[in-house]
């Protein structure tokens, strides 16, 4: 069993930043998630952060906590955490960017809808996550 963890937060850094800041993210994140067992995809709009993480329990509780003392970002939103038979990115660890109105707009309704329709939610943004990986080139 591997665990996950959904999650939405918005971004505090200004876009001139944002960019430097995502490379940073993907320069650390490739070895340590890779060193971690830890898969998943990361979404950055420019405005929001949207990622699915999963992995050995220890793994994802730890990544977790990092994530959240990360002042690059506030308002962390779990949509779902819970635990999977298999891996719904197996060999996806990169972290990519999206500035594309289709993903900021998409992004924007799922969270927004959260709130009062969270496992709507979660089946959206892990759809649009989906989808982001295959229309990305690594």
């Amino acid at each position: 069993m591997f665990s996950t963890w959904l999650y939405s937060s918005v971004c505090t850094l200004d876009r001139a930043e944002a960019g430097e800041a995502m490379r940073a993210i993907q320069a650390v994140s490739q070895s340590r998630n890779a060193t971690l067992d830890v898969t998943g995809a990361l979404i950055w709009t420019g405005e929001r952060y949207s990622q699915f993480i999963e992995g050995p329990a220890a793994s994802v509780a730890a990544l977790r906590q990092s994530i959240l003392s990360d002042p690059r970002h506030r308002g962390a939103l779990t949509l779902e955490a819970s635990t999977a038979a298999r891996r719904a990115f197996a060999g996806w660890w990169a972290v990519s960017s999206a500035g594309t109105s289709f993903f900021e707009r998409e992004l924007k309704r799922i969270c927004e809808q959260a709130g009062t329709r969270a496992e709507d939610s979660a089946r959206d943004l892990k759809a649009l996550l989906m989808e982001f990986v295959r229309t990305t080139d690594r």
